[in-house]
């Protein structure tokens, strides 16, 4: 534990200058990803028109009230005769209308669809709020891998410039040697090109080191560029259980939930299929004004005002089967999304089971790793001092070089794809916002 200590102060170093960098750690980066976040934001907006959305007056529960008012003047050319003889014949005759009036219209009844809309526009809002939440643990399942790949990156930058350390110590003896006449120029010149490909090596990690904080960054909705430096949190600090994680999934999953919550709008479908077939009844109330002044008629003045109510009743009678047709359709679909929660429900339940036999997998691999890593350490301190006696050749010091860069690699490996599997199966759970 104390050589990943010392591991984590190196990369503090290596990948971003502690002391004028800021340090980052995962949660800091998840909350600047919560805050920032393009796809996040967009979501919280669809989740705040389903929540507009959701209101009695958008189900059609209350009334409309509507004002109208209107003023025409005409100028006519008029003659009129009626049955009784008489004989209007006006020229350039002035007229005058005015009308004004406020209305009201309430539907009473209408099979209770109202209700029901109501009832769906709630659950509308509900399924736009697990949308958003999926979105969040993808994005903080993807900001994860992304911070524990730039960890990852920078322990393989830290092995490749002790690589090039024990490189430059094997070339500086090959070069002794070789100059005292006690070593060969072939030996020499295999150090040399050893030595650059760990070089070249180097300077490609140092790139694969900046390109996985521009990925970072971008995550999380800031300029790319921005340097900071991270903690080491590839450590397992906690062993995941199965059963819990299992349950957990059934009734926590936001992928299941949002299925379900699929198949509750589904019933409300089926239920607004039948409220079409009952009739509606409609209420009307009103109060209005009307006023006429015209020269170009028997009557020059009529003024009239007061108010007005009723009630409409209408029911379709046939309608070419279509309401028969929807209700069938609205019942399918009923039937499909109770065939969706099944299918999704074994599917995730698999898919769990698969990455928790890697992550379990990845854990065993973790302890033996930790082992080949003690002794290829060990077997690097015995060939150094064997090379630095001549005991042993460049080629085998640099086969126990290989070893132990290969041991390092594949523990960084194995932790890496135990946060990963570890990432992925609380998301799995619904566990991973908490």
């Amino acid at each position: 534990m104390k050589k990943f200590s010392a591991l984590s102060f190196w990369v503090f170093l290596q990948i971003g200058g502690i002391q004028c960098q800021q340090l980052i750690t995962l949660d800091q980066a998840v909350s600047i990803g919560l805050t920032n976040n393009y796809g996040i934001i967009i979501s919280k907006n669809s989740v705040e028109a389903a929540r507009n959305n959701a209101t009695p007056g958008n189900a059609g529960m209350l009334p409309t009230v509507g004002l109208n008012a209107g003023y025409v003047k005409g100028l006519n050319n008029a003659q009129v005769k009626v049955i009784t003889g008489a004989e209007l014949d006006k020229q350039n005759a002035h007229s005058d209308l005015i009308t004004a009036g406020v209305g009201l219209n309430w539907k009473i009844f209408d099979g209770l669809n109202m209700f029901i809309t109501y009832d769906k526009l709630k659950k509308l809002e509900e399924a736009s709020d697990l949308s958003a939440k999926i979105i969040i643990e993808s994005t903080i399942a993807e900001i994860s891998a992304a911070y524990y790949e730039i960890v990852r990156q920078g322990r393989v930058l830290q092995m490749l410039t002790e690589q090039v350390d024990i490189s430059r110590f094997r070339l500086d003896l090959a070069r002794m040697r070789y100059e005292t006449g006690t070593g060969s120029e072939i030996e020499f010149q295999k150090s040399r090109v050893e030595l650059n490909a760990d070089l070249a090596n180097l300077s490609i990690q140092n790139t694969r080191v900046e390109n996985s904080k521009i990925t970072l960054n971008d995550l999380l909705a800031r300029e790319v560029k921005t340097e900071f430096a991270i903690t080491d949190t590839l450590l397992v600090s906690e062993v995941l259980n199965y059963d819990s994680l299992v349950n957990s999934m059934k009734t926590t999953n936001r992928n299941l939930q949002l299925t379900t919550k699929n198949k509750q709008v589904g019933e409300l479908e089926v239920k607004t299929a039948i409220a079409e077939q009952w009739p509606t009844l409609d209420y009307t109330a009103g109060f209005n004004y009307y006023r006429s002044a015209t020269d170009a008629n028997f009557i020059q003045y009529n003024r009239n005002y007061g108010p007005t109510m009723g009630l409409s009743l209408n029911m379709k009678v046939f309608d070419g089967l279509n309401q028969k047709r929807r209700y069938k359709n609205a019942v399918l679909s009923l039937q499909s999304y109770d065939l969706e929660i099944k299918q999704m429900e074994s599917k995730l339940e698999a898919h769990l089971a698969r990455i928790f036999n890697e992550y379990r997998n990845q854990l065993e691999m973790i302890g033996f790793e930790q082992e080949n890593l003690q002794l290829a350490l060990r077997n690097m301190e015995l060939a150094r001092n064997s090379f630095a006696v001549g005991s042993i050749s460049s080629l085998q010091l640099r086969e126990v070089q290989e070893d132990l860069l290969s041991a390092r690699n594949r523990l960084v490996t194995a932790q890496f794809n135990v946060k990963l599997s570890e990432t992925e199966l609380l998301l799995l759970s619904g566990k991973l916002l908490n």
